[in-house]
């Protein structure tokens, strides 16, 4: 775990260049320099309301954790609002927060809140507005045959982790007070044949997606989730930059507006087959296999589904969280800086999106 520790330093230096460098993208000019430097089009000298195209930049592979924005899209909800959008695809060795500070789109999506609380700490001007999952999904996947139950279980062990994930984990160790010199770490990608195989004992995975994957090839496993880690978050948090959300704010709330009704479609049980069947034809290249998207669909609704969003709609959070996490990326050393929840999270464009409604 030296070699982890020296990747969060380098990372985050890395990130606070990138930040340095996005602020200098857009100054005092016009409304359309700031769309074109975030990747959004329109007709110049058009009303707030132009037809204007989004480009957003995903996390991982263009998956069905991703329906409800396919959603908007086939169903008519991002045309409504006169917006189209491009999903630039993500995955082991895209960092979602670097595209956006390099203003190569002006949304984003990441795979934890404690990820947006690091970069804002390290001077990255960027703000959560929305949470897809309440409770993330995210953590260490073993085999059935070779358990890791709990986090106590991996010392000595070897985990797998994508570079994103490295941060997390280091995290999770030491709220554990576990030595990190004590557990091997190995670089891992999309593919799981290192747990199959049994080079690493853990590998990082989301419960929605990869334990499906390996279960419809007869691979039964086991997740130890990072919550159940002693490390709660928002996953698939929906962010942009400051500068975004002061120039541009009519433009989020209506892409958020399209994005709730298309995560309310893509939640009902009788689209699934409709929207998974979409995810594996228009990405013949990534090799998804059917069942799986399928499973993952269902699989995801315990996760972005809580007594929150039953009381006020889909992708809400609670700025309350965000200051316990504050914290705990404070106690964990993950930030030295502290911040503010108004720094790192607004509920301003779910409020404007939903318009004192539940569900749209």
């Amino acid at each position: 775990m030296k070699q982890l520790q020296g990747d969060k330093m380098a990372r985050r230096s890395f990130l606070g260049r990138v930040g340095q460098v996005g602020l200098g993208v857009v100054g005092a000019g016009s409304v359309m320099t700031i769309l074109e430097a975030c990747g959004v089009t329109g007709s110049p000298g058009a009303p707030a309301a132009v037809a204007a195209n989004v480009n957003v930049q995903l996390l991982w592979i263009k998956n069905t954790q991703f329906a409800g924005l396919y959603a908007a899209e086939r169903q008519g909800f991002l045309k409504a609002e006169n917006l189209t959008q491009e999903l630039l695809p993500g995955g082991p060795q895209v960092n979602a927060i670097q595209s956006v500070a390099g203003r190569a789109a002006p949304i984003g999506l990441i795979g934890s809140s404690h990820a947006v609380i690091q970069a804002r700490s390290n001077g990255i001007p960027v703000k959560a507005i929305a949470a897809q999952y309440q409770t993330g999904p995210f953590g260490l996947m073993s085999l059935a045959s070779k358990p890791l139950r709990t986090i106590g279980d991996v010392v000595g062990k070897t985990v797998g982790l994508q570079a994103g994930a490295r941060p997390t984990f280091a995290q999770i160790l030491a709220l554990n007070n576990i030595n990190p010199e004590k557990i091997t770490v190995v670089p891992v990608g999309i593919d799981q044949t290192p747990l199959v195989t049994g080079q690493v004992d853990g590998y990082w995975a989301s419960a929605t997606g990869q334990p499906l994957d390996l279960k419809a090839k007869g691979i039964e496993t086991v997740m130890l989730l990072a919550s159940d880690a002693g490390l709660p978050y928002y996953g698939n948090v929906v962010f942009t930059l400051d500068s975004v959300l002061a120039q541009q704010e009519e433009l989020l709330v209506r892409w958020m507006r399209a994005t709730i009704r298309g995560g309310q479609y893509a939640s009902q049980p009788e689209h699934i087959d409709e929207l998974a069947t979409y995810t594996v034809d228009q990405s013949p290249s990534l090799n998804l296999k059917l069942p799986v998207e399928k499973g993952q669909m269902a699989a995801q609704v315990p996760f972005v589904t809580a007594a929150l969003t039953k009381a006020k709609g889909l992708m809400w959070m609670d700025p309350k969280a965000f200051a316990e996490q504050i914290d705990v990326n404070l106690k964990s050393g993950q930030i030295t800086n502290r911040v503010t929840v108004d720094d790192v999270v607004t509920t301003k464009i779910l409020e404007k999106a939903y318009g004192g409604k539940t569900s749209l």
